[in-house]
């Protein structure tokens, strides 16, 4: 009997191990995922080319690109299926600051891939830089590295190829990095069709813990959505009303700013109040003094003309041909530049910090700021106006967050849509046709 008990309780003891290490003796090693093999960048992103081809395709078609038919999704859609590259699948991307970038491609058929890439040999100049059993080829002409494999195309511009092979090939299955995780995860932007996020050392400098931007467009203008989270907070938010100058046609720069601004003037070590005054001390800005006087209002516009009647001295002969000195007055045009902003009990304090810095030099009753031209000044329930033509512009109450600003002869427009504690949401607005230009005419 006890050898019975013996023997059956050996039998169980056996099934039970059995049946505990059954996964690791039979389970199937399981192939890394895409997502697996993503390196890690200081901006990474996920783009889905075939429907992001469809919403761009009225843009195109608008400015009669001359490649539009190129880039139609059924086109490109017939050419991945041609040369094995499964294109309804997201295309992974990744870059650094220092121009380095790159992006991976899902395989369907490494043959036909195979062929793609001797197609590609007929037209452009390729180094067969490949070793062992590691496919890796080299475009001079386009600093391009090109490896693939049967499952996964990678396309890399930098100088760390072989790093960035090595972490590629040796992922395991469900090894995806945190910071894919983190970015994968994000419900913000979810169902764009170009998203790129970043957390990088720049953005915590300023205290912001991440930062989201997806692409929208119309048929003439490329926006680009934003939106950045601070974990601590932000320490401003949109303030209800307050007044700002009217929409002008011809303005070159605007700034619209109503932010409730109490939390920022009396915050400490804060970063982008750092930030601010770091940049102002290039120009002997008192930036301390203007955040402790400041309201959270002001206005900005330049451009146009403005008329104003401007004194001048004239020699002239009287009847007994004597000079005389004679005043009078002439109608001339001035560049439009207009001013506004709204100061607590600090602000007299703040014009005289201006005033004894030179950065506000006053002409006669007239001032100039930087190298503004002559402005007039006016004070009213404690919203300082400066303005260089003869009346005061027309302002109406708002509560826009905006600025547009030219850089590099394209007028950019930046617009703040929403600012809660920890989120800000925003738009930038780029004329498309400085794009398309640089995307036919490229340096």
């Amino acid at each position: 009997m006890l050898k019975k008990s013996l023997i059956i309780t050996a039998l169980a003891l056996a099934l039970g191990l059995f049946l505990y290490f059954r996964p690791l003796l039979f389970n199937k090693i399981m192939s890394p995922r895409i997502i697996d093999r993503l390196p890690d960048a200081e901006i990474i992103g996920k783009l889905n080319l075939l429907d992001l081809a469809k919403e761009t395709s009225n843009l195109l078609y608008f400015y009669k690109t001359p490649f539009r038919d190129l880039t139609s999704s059924d086109y490109m859609l017939g050419q991945g299926k041609t040369y094995g590259l499964n294109l309804q699948k997201p295309i992974y991307i990744f870059g650094n600051e220092n121009g380095e970038w790159g992006a991976i491609i899902q395989v369907n058929d490494g043959e036909k891939a195979k062929q793609g890439l001797e197609k590609l040999k007929q037209n452009i100049a390729i180094i067969d830089s490949s070793r062992r059993k590691t496919p890796l080829y080299f475009m001079p002409k386009l600093n391009l590295f090109l490896h693939y494999s049967e499952n996964y195309i990678l396309l890399y511009s930098g100088k760390k190829i072989n790093q960035l092979i090595t972490r590629v090939k040796s992922a395991k299955y469900k090894s995806i990095s945190k910071l894919w995780k983190s970015f994968i995860n994000k419900q913000t932007f979810k169902n764009e069709n170009l998203v790129v996020y970043s957390n990088s050392k720049k953005l915590k400098t300023l205290g912001i813990d991440y930062a989201l931007f997806a692409h929208d467009s119309d048929s003439s203008d490329f926006n680009l959505k934003c939106y950045f989270h601070k974990l601590q907070g932000f320490p401003f938010s949109n303030k209800k009303i307050g007044l700002g100058f009217l929409k002008q046609n011809e303005e070159k720069r605007s700034i619209d700013l109503h932010l409730d601004a109490d939390n920022f003037r009396n915050s400490t070590n804060n970063p982008i109040k750092n930030y601010l005054v770091e940049k102002g001390k290039k120009i002997s800005f008192p930036t301390l003094s203007f955040f402790a006087a400041w309201d959270g209002i002001l206005s900005f516009v330049e451009g146009g003309k403005q008329k104003i009647s401007e004194r001048i001295v004239v020699s002239e002969l009287d009847e007994d041909f004597n000079v005389r000195q004679i005043e009078k007055f002439r109608n001339v045009e001035v560049p439009g530049y207009s001013l506004l902003f709204n100061m607590n009990e600090k602000g007299p304090g703040f014009i005289k910090t201006l005033l004894q810095k030179g950065i506000l030099r006053q002409e006669g009753n007239q001032y100039r700021l930087f190298f503004s031209p002559l402005l007039n000044l006016k004070i009213k329930d404690n919203y300082y106006y400066f303005y260089s033509g003869k009346n005061l512009p027309k302002t109406e109450e708002n509560d826009k967050n905006s600025l547009l600003w030219p850089i590099n002869q394209t007028n950019y427009f930046f617009k703040i849509n929403e600012i809660n504690n920890k989120e800000i949401i925003g738009t930038v607005r780029i004329p498309a046709n400085k794009i398309i230009k640089q995307l036919l005419n490229p340096k």
